[in-house]
Protein backbone atom coordinates (compact mmCIF):
# COMPACT_ATOMS: atom_id res chain seq x y z
CA UNK A 1 0.00 0.00 0.00
CA UNK A 2 1.30 3.45 -0.96
CA UNK A 3 0.75 6.80 0.71
CA UNK A 4 -1.22 9.31 -1.40
CA UNK A 5 -1.69 13.06 -1.41
CA UNK A 6 -4.62 15.19 -2.55
CA UNK A 7 -3.45 18.15 -4.62
CA UNK A 8 -4.89 20.94 -6.74
CA UNK A 9 -3.03 21.58 -9.97
CA UNK A 10 -4.07 23.96 -12.71
CA UNK A 11 -7.55 24.22 -11.29
CA UNK A 12 -8.06 20.41 -11.14
CA UNK A 13 -8.02 18.11 -8.11
CA UNK A 14 -5.90 14.94 -8.22
CA UNK A 15 -5.00 12.11 -5.90
CA UNK A 16 -1.29 11.32 -6.34
CA UNK A 17 1.08 8.75 -4.85
CA UNK A 18 3.67 10.14 -2.45
CA UNK A 19 6.70 9.28 -4.60
CA UNK A 20 5.02 10.73 -7.69
CA UNK A 21 4.14 13.85 -5.69
CA UNK A 22 7.79 14.27 -4.70
CA UNK A 23 8.91 13.80 -8.29
CA UNK A 24 6.38 16.36 -9.52
CA UNK A 25 7.47 18.82 -6.88
CA UNK A 26 11.12 18.39 -7.88
CA UNK A 27 10.24 18.94 -11.54
CA UNK A 28 8.26 22.09 -10.80
CA UNK A 29 11.12 23.42 -8.69
CA UNK A 30 13.47 22.86 -11.63
CA UNK A 31 11.04 24.73 -13.84
CA UNK A 32 10.89 27.56 -11.32
CA UNK A 33 14.70 27.77 -11.19
CA UNK A 34 14.96 27.69 -14.97
CA UNK A 35 12.71 30.73 -15.26
CA UNK A 36 13.91 32.51 -12.10
CA UNK A 37 15.44 35.40 -14.04
CA UNK A 38 12.41 35.87 -16.26
CA UNK A 39 10.05 38.72 -15.27
CA UNK A 40 7.09 36.52 -16.28
CA UNK A 41 8.26 33.51 -14.26
CA UNK A 42 5.03 33.24 -12.27
CA UNK A 43 2.87 33.28 -15.37
CA UNK A 44 5.10 30.75 -17.13
CA UNK A 45 5.05 28.41 -14.14
CA UNK A 46 1.28 28.71 -13.92
CA UNK A 47 1.00 27.90 -17.62
CA UNK A 48 3.20 24.81 -17.29
CA UNK A 49 1.23 23.64 -14.25
CA UNK A 50 -1.93 24.02 -16.28
CA UNK A 51 -0.37 21.94 -19.07
CA UNK A 52 0.62 19.20 -16.61
CA UNK A 53 -2.94 19.19 -15.24
CA UNK A 54 -4.33 18.85 -18.77
CA UNK A 55 -2.10 15.87 -19.48
CA UNK A 56 -2.97 14.24 -16.16
CA UNK A 57 -6.64 14.77 -16.89
CA UNK A 58 -6.22 12.93 -20.21
CA UNK A 59 -4.59 9.95 -18.49
CA UNK A 60 -6.83 9.62 -15.43
CA UNK A 61 -10.49 8.89 -14.84
CA UNK A 62 -12.64 9.49 -11.78
CA UNK A 63 -11.05 7.89 -8.72
CA UNK A 64 -7.78 7.00 -10.51
CA UNK A 65 -4.55 7.74 -8.63
CA UNK A 66 -1.65 9.50 -10.37
CA UNK A 67 1.46 7.31 -10.21
CA UNK A 68 5.16 7.72 -10.94
CA UNK A 69 4.96 6.42 -14.51
CA UNK A 70 2.44 9.11 -15.39
CA UNK A 71 4.71 11.85 -14.02
CA UNK A 72 7.72 10.44 -15.89
CA UNK A 73 5.70 10.33 -19.12
CA UNK A 74 4.57 13.92 -18.68
CA UNK A 75 8.15 15.07 -18.06
CA UNK A 76 9.19 13.50 -21.35
CA UNK A 77 6.28 15.02 -23.23
CA UNK A 78 6.75 18.53 -21.87
CA UNK A 79 10.52 18.54 -22.06
CA UNK A 80 13.54 19.76 -20.17
CA UNK A 81 12.85 22.89 -18.05
CA UNK A 82 16.12 24.48 -19.16
CA UNK A 83 15.16 24.10 -22.84
CA UNK A 84 11.73 25.59 -22.21
CA UNK A 85 13.33 28.45 -20.33
CA UNK A 86 15.76 29.09 -23.16
CA UNK A 87 12.97 29.07 -25.75
CA UNK A 88 10.96 31.49 -23.68
CA UNK A 89 14.00 33.73 -23.17
CA UNK A 90 14.48 33.83 -26.93
CA UNK A 91 10.87 34.84 -27.39
CA UNK A 92 11.17 37.54 -24.74
CA UNK A 93 14.34 38.86 -26.31
CA UNK A 94 12.86 38.93 -29.78
CA UNK A 95 9.69 40.67 -28.58
CA UNK A 96 11.52 43.62 -27.00
CA UNK A 97 11.74 46.89 -28.85
CA UNK A 98 14.91 47.12 -30.88
CA UNK A 99 16.18 47.22 -34.40
CA UNK A 100 13.93 46.59 -37.38
CA UNK A 101 15.66 43.33 -38.24
CA UNK A 102 15.15 42.10 -34.72
CA UNK A 103 11.42 42.91 -34.96
CA UNK A 104 11.15 40.96 -38.20
CA UNK A 105 12.88 38.04 -36.55
CA UNK A 106 10.34 38.20 -33.72
CA UNK A 107 7.41 37.95 -36.13
CA UNK A 108 8.99 35.03 -37.91
CA UNK A 109 9.71 33.26 -34.65
CA UNK A 110 6.19 33.77 -33.32
CA UNK A 111 4.72 32.22 -36.47
CA UNK A 112 7.06 29.24 -36.15
CA UNK A 113 5.77 28.66 -32.63
CA UNK A 114 2.21 28.43 -33.89
CA UNK A 115 0.22 26.05 -36.04
CA UNK A 116 -2.85 27.12 -37.95
CA UNK A 117 -6.16 25.63 -36.87
CA UNK A 118 -9.80 26.60 -37.09
CA UNK A 119 -10.67 28.34 -33.81
CA UNK A 120 -14.03 26.69 -33.08
CA UNK A 121 -14.25 28.32 -29.63
CA UNK A 122 -14.57 31.79 -31.19
CA UNK A 123 -16.24 30.85 -34.44
CA UNK A 124 -19.16 32.50 -36.17
CA UNK A 125 -19.60 29.66 -38.64
CA UNK A 126 -16.73 27.23 -39.19
CA UNK A 127 -13.93 29.00 -37.30
CA UNK A 128 -11.81 29.72 -40.39
CA UNK A 129 -11.60 33.49 -39.93
CA UNK A 130 -10.98 33.28 -36.19
CA UNK A 131 -8.27 30.65 -36.80
CA UNK A 132 -6.51 32.82 -39.36
CA UNK A 133 -6.77 35.84 -37.07
CA UNK A 134 -5.33 33.93 -34.10
CA UNK A 135 -2.47 32.53 -36.17
CA UNK A 136 -1.36 35.85 -37.66
CA UNK A 137 -2.22 37.96 -34.62
CA UNK A 138 -4.96 39.87 -36.46
CA UNK A 139 -8.28 40.86 -34.96
CA UNK A 140 -10.84 38.22 -35.96
CA UNK A 141 -13.32 40.96 -36.87
CA UNK A 142 -10.94 42.35 -39.49
CA UNK A 143 -10.52 38.92 -41.10
CA UNK A 144 -14.29 38.48 -41.22
CA UNK A 145 -14.70 41.93 -42.75
CA UNK A 146 -12.16 40.99 -45.42
CA UNK A 147 -14.08 37.82 -46.29
CA UNK A 148 -17.34 39.78 -46.35
CA UNK A 149 -15.89 42.39 -48.72
CA UNK A 150 -14.47 39.61 -50.90
CA UNK A 151 -17.92 38.01 -50.95
CA UNK A 152 -19.72 41.27 -51.84
CA UNK A 153 -17.25 42.08 -54.62
CA UNK A 154 -17.86 38.63 -56.08
CA UNK A 155 -21.63 39.05 -55.67
CA UNK A 156 -21.64 42.38 -57.50
CA UNK A 157 -19.55 40.87 -60.28
CA UNK A 158 -16.65 42.06 -62.35
CA UNK A 159 -16.86 42.56 -66.11
CA UNK A 160 -18.71 39.55 -67.48
CA UNK A 161 -20.39 37.97 -64.48
CA UNK A 162 -20.66 37.34 -60.74
CA UNK A 163 -17.82 35.59 -58.92
CA UNK A 164 -19.59 35.07 -55.62
CA UNK A 165 -18.69 31.38 -55.63
CA UNK A 166 -14.97 32.19 -55.45
CA UNK A 167 -15.18 33.37 -51.85
CA UNK A 168 -17.56 30.56 -50.90
CA UNK A 169 -15.33 27.90 -52.45
CA UNK A 170 -12.25 29.48 -50.85
CA UNK A 171 -13.89 29.38 -47.42
CA UNK A 172 -14.99 25.75 -47.86
CA UNK A 173 -11.50 24.73 -49.02
CA UNK A 174 -9.93 26.41 -45.98
CA UNK A 175 -12.56 24.80 -43.77
CA UNK A 176 -11.60 21.34 -45.04
CA UNK A 177 -7.83 21.99 -45.10
CA UNK A 178 -7.58 23.58 -41.64
CA UNK A 179 -8.10 21.10 -38.78
CA UNK A 180 -10.19 22.25 -35.85
CA UNK A 181 -8.43 23.07 -32.58
CA UNK A 182 -10.27 20.58 -30.38
CA UNK A 183 -7.73 19.28 -27.88
CA UNK A 184 -5.93 21.39 -25.30
CA UNK A 185 -2.66 20.83 -27.15
CA UNK A 186 -4.09 22.07 -30.45
CA UNK A 187 -5.50 25.17 -28.80
CA UNK A 188 -2.08 25.87 -27.30
CA UNK A 189 -0.41 25.53 -30.69
CA UNK A 190 -2.99 27.84 -32.25
CA UNK A 191 -2.11 30.58 -29.77
CA UNK A 192 1.62 29.79 -29.68
CA UNK A 193 1.69 28.59 -26.08
CA UNK A 194 4.57 26.28 -24.99
CA UNK A 195 3.98 22.59 -25.74
CA UNK A 196 6.09 19.67 -26.90
CA UNK A 197 3.33 17.19 -27.69
CA UNK A 198 4.13 15.08 -30.75
CA UNK A 199 0.76 13.67 -31.67
CA UNK A 200 -2.72 15.10 -31.84
CA UNK A 201 -6.15 13.53 -32.11
CA UNK A 202 -9.13 14.57 -34.16
CA UNK A 203 -7.30 16.24 -37.07
CA UNK A 204 -9.19 14.32 -39.77
CA UNK A 205 -12.07 16.11 -41.47
CA UNK A 206 -15.35 14.57 -40.30
CA UNK A 207 -18.15 15.89 -42.52
CA UNK A 208 -20.99 14.91 -40.20
CA UNK A 209 -19.31 16.44 -37.17
CA UNK A 210 -18.46 19.62 -39.08
CA UNK A 211 -22.04 20.03 -40.28
CA UNK A 212 -23.36 19.61 -36.73
CA UNK A 213 -20.86 22.13 -35.38
CA UNK A 214 -21.62 24.59 -38.18
CA UNK A 215 -25.33 24.29 -37.42
CA UNK A 216 -24.62 25.15 -33.76
CA UNK A 217 -22.44 28.16 -34.62
CA UNK A 218 -23.93 31.70 -34.45
CA UNK A 219 -24.06 32.01 -38.25
CA UNK A 220 -25.44 28.49 -38.56
CA UNK A 221 -28.22 29.24 -36.09
CA UNK A 222 -29.03 32.47 -37.92
CA UNK A 223 -29.19 30.71 -41.30
CA UNK A 224 -31.27 27.92 -39.79
CA UNK A 225 -33.73 30.41 -38.28
CA UNK A 226 -34.00 32.31 -41.58
CA UNK A 227 -34.68 29.02 -43.36
CA UNK A 228 -37.35 28.12 -40.81
CA UNK A 229 -39.06 31.49 -41.30
CA UNK A 230 -38.92 31.14 -45.09
CA UNK A 231 -40.26 27.57 -45.06
CA UNK A 232 -42.86 28.45 -42.42
CA UNK A 233 -44.12 31.32 -44.56
CA UNK A 234 -44.43 29.07 -47.63
CA UNK A 235 -46.27 26.38 -45.65
CA UNK A 236 -48.65 28.91 -44.10
CA UNK A 237 -49.49 30.59 -47.40
CA UNK A 238 -49.88 27.25 -49.21
CA UNK A 239 -52.05 25.82 -46.43
CA UNK A 240 -54.34 28.84 -46.30
CA UNK A 241 -54.54 28.88 -50.11
CA UNK A 242 -55.46 25.18 -50.12
CA UNK A 243 -58.20 25.73 -47.54
CA UNK A 244 -59.66 28.54 -49.64
CA UNK A 245 -59.40 26.42 -52.77
CA UNK A 246 -61.23 23.60 -50.97
CA UNK A 247 -64.37 25.76 -50.97
CA UNK A 248 -64.75 24.99 -54.71
CA UNK A 249 -64.52 21.20 -54.32
CA UNK A 250 -68.25 20.71 -53.43
CA UNK A 251 -69.05 22.28 -56.80
CA UNK A 252 -67.04 19.66 -58.71
CA UNK A 253 -69.83 17.03 -59.05
CA UNK A 254 -72.13 19.69 -60.51
CA UNK A 255 -69.45 20.89 -62.93
CA UNK A 256 -68.63 17.35 -64.03
CA UNK A 257 -72.35 16.49 -64.32
CA UNK A 258 -72.87 19.42 -66.72
CA UNK A 259 -69.88 18.30 -68.78
CA UNK A 260 -71.12 14.69 -68.96
CA UNK A 261 -74.62 15.81 -69.96
CA UNK A 262 -73.16 17.86 -72.78
CA UNK A 263 -71.03 14.89 -73.85
CA UNK A 264 -74.10 12.55 -73.92
CA UNK A 265 -76.08 15.04 -75.97
CA UNK A 266 -73.31 15.24 -78.55
CA UNK A 267 -72.00 11.68 -78.65
CA UNK A 268 -74.71 9.52 -77.17
CA UNK A 269 -74.70 7.23 -74.12
CA UNK A 270 -71.45 6.59 -72.29
CA UNK A 271 -69.47 3.42 -72.87
CA UNK A 272 -68.15 1.28 -69.98
CA UNK A 273 -64.99 3.38 -69.50
CA UNK A 274 -66.97 6.61 -69.62
CA UNK A 275 -69.48 5.27 -67.13
CA UNK A 276 -66.63 4.32 -64.78
CA UNK A 277 -65.29 7.85 -64.93
CA UNK A 278 -68.76 9.23 -64.37
CA UNK A 279 -69.35 7.02 -61.33
CA UNK A 280 -65.97 7.91 -59.88
CA UNK A 281 -65.74 11.65 -60.48
CA UNK A 282 -69.41 12.50 -60.83
CA UNK A 283 -70.46 11.43 -57.36
CA UNK A 284 -70.23 13.45 -54.17
CA UNK A 285 -68.55 10.67 -52.19
CA UNK A 286 -65.24 10.89 -54.04
CA UNK A 287 -65.04 14.66 -53.82
CA UNK A 288 -66.08 14.55 -50.18
CA UNK A 289 -63.11 12.26 -49.48
CA UNK A 290 -60.82 14.55 -51.50
CA UNK A 291 -62.08 17.52 -49.49
CA UNK A 292 -61.27 15.74 -46.22
CA UNK A 293 -57.79 14.76 -47.45
CA UNK A 294 -57.07 18.28 -48.72
CA UNK A 295 -58.40 19.86 -45.55
CA UNK A 296 -56.28 17.68 -43.27
CA UNK A 297 -53.18 18.31 -45.40
CA UNK A 298 -53.73 22.08 -45.44
CA UNK A 299 -54.38 22.18 -41.70
CA UNK A 300 -51.08 20.35 -41.25
CA UNK A 301 -49.33 22.93 -43.44
CA UNK A 302 -50.82 25.82 -41.48
CA UNK A 303 -49.85 24.17 -38.20
CA UNK A 304 -46.29 23.52 -39.38
CA UNK A 305 -45.99 27.03 -40.79
CA UNK A 306 -47.08 28.65 -37.53
CA UNK A 307 -44.71 26.44 -35.50
CA UNK A 308 -41.74 27.36 -37.74
CA UNK A 309 -42.55 31.06 -38.03
CA UNK A 310 -42.87 31.61 -34.30
CA UNK A 311 -40.29 28.96 -33.27
CA UNK A 312 -42.82 27.13 -31.10
CA UNK A 313 -42.29 23.79 -29.39
CA UNK A 314 -44.63 20.93 -30.18
CA UNK A 315 -46.93 19.86 -27.31
CA UNK A 316 -46.37 16.49 -25.69
CA UNK A 317 -49.38 14.96 -27.48
CA UNK A 318 -47.75 15.67 -30.87
CA UNK A 319 -50.59 17.26 -32.89
CA UNK A 320 -48.39 17.41 -35.99
CA UNK A 321 -47.90 13.65 -35.92
CA UNK A 322 -51.62 13.09 -35.40
CA UNK A 323 -52.45 15.32 -38.37
CA UNK A 324 -49.93 13.48 -40.55
CA UNK A 325 -51.34 10.05 -39.59
CA UNK A 326 -54.89 11.26 -40.29
CA UNK A 327 -53.76 12.57 -43.69
CA UNK A 328 -52.17 9.20 -44.58
CA UNK A 329 -55.35 7.39 -43.53
CA UNK A 330 -57.45 9.71 -45.73
CA UNK A 331 -55.25 8.84 -48.71
CA UNK A 332 -55.75 5.11 -48.11
CA UNK A 333 -59.51 5.65 -47.80
CA UNK A 334 -59.56 7.37 -51.22
CA UNK A 335 -57.52 4.56 -52.74
CA UNK A 336 -59.89 1.97 -51.24
CA UNK A 337 -62.90 3.86 -52.62
CA UNK A 338 -61.36 3.98 -56.12
CA UNK A 339 -60.62 0.25 -55.97
CA UNK A 340 -64.23 -0.43 -54.97
CA UNK A 341 -65.61 1.61 -57.88
CA UNK A 342 -63.30 -0.15 -60.34
CA UNK A 343 -64.22 -3.57 -58.91
CA UNK A 344 -67.94 -2.82 -59.29
CA UNK A 345 -67.43 -1.70 -62.90
CA UNK A 346 -65.05 -4.51 -63.81
CA UNK A 347 -67.72 -6.94 -65.21
CA UNK A 348 -68.91 -4.29 -67.62
CA UNK A 349 -65.36 -3.45 -68.68
CA UNK A 350 -64.56 -7.13 -69.40
CA UNK A 351 -67.70 -7.56 -71.53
Amino acid sequence: MKTTENISLGGYAFTIEADAYAELGTYLNEVRKGFSTDPSADEILEDIEERIAELLKEQTVAGMVVNMSMIQDIKKRIGNPEELAQDDADRQEESTQGEENQNKKTDKKSWKNKRIYRDIDNRVFGGVCSGIGSYFGIDNVLVRIFFLIFFMIGFIGIDDGPYVLFSVVAYICLWIAMPAARTDGQKRELHGRPTDLKGYKGNDFDFEREVKEAAQSPAGRTIKRAGEIFLGGILLITGLGGLLGGLFIPKMPEIIGVHLADHIMRWGPLDAEGQLISDLFGGTTFWGLVLVMLGIGCVGMVYGGVMLLFDLKSPSWKPGLIIFIAWIISIFVIIAYIIKIIADALPGLIV
